[in-house]
């Protein structure tokens, strides 16, 4: 089962009152290979309800990176000491839209924390002023 599934939609009003859901989740390599082959039915048991009449179109930014580092995506670490790799996953859509779009983005388990990030606004705002 994925792992730091957030509902972007239920942290913001604003994202909340949108005609879209937004999410973010994080999955294995196993678990990635299961949402390739039945996208429907990985998103439905995160509660990700996708109805038939909705496509899901997905695109992998690094997919080259993650198939070499994960001999093809046969296995979840690389050879070295940075961990396992980890794809990362933003879905949005749905709703008043007919698709569900999904980029997802693997690294390794070490990069994360490791870059400061320059927000827009503070954790406790709703949006920049």
């Amino acid at each position: 089962m994925p792992r730091n599934i957030v509902d972007l939609s239920a942290r913001s009003e604003i994202i909340r009152q949108e005609p879209w859901h937004l999410h973010f989740w994080e999955c294995a390599i196993e678990e990635y290979l299961e949402f390739l082959k039945n996208p429907r039915r990985f998103l439905r048991a995160m509660g990700i309800n996708i109805p038939e009449n909705c496509r899901i179109e997905t695109s992998i930014e690094n997919h080259d990176w993650i198939g070499d580092k994960t001999n093809g995506f046969t296995r979840d670490s690389d050879d070295d000491d940075d961990g396992p790799i980890i794809i990362c996953n933003v879905g949005g859509g749905n709703v008043a839209l007919t698709a569900y779009r999904i980029v997802s983005y693997g690294h390794v388990h070490s990069e994360i924390g490791r870059y400061e990030k320059e927000l827009l606004h503070s954790a406790d705002q709703e949006t920049r002023d």
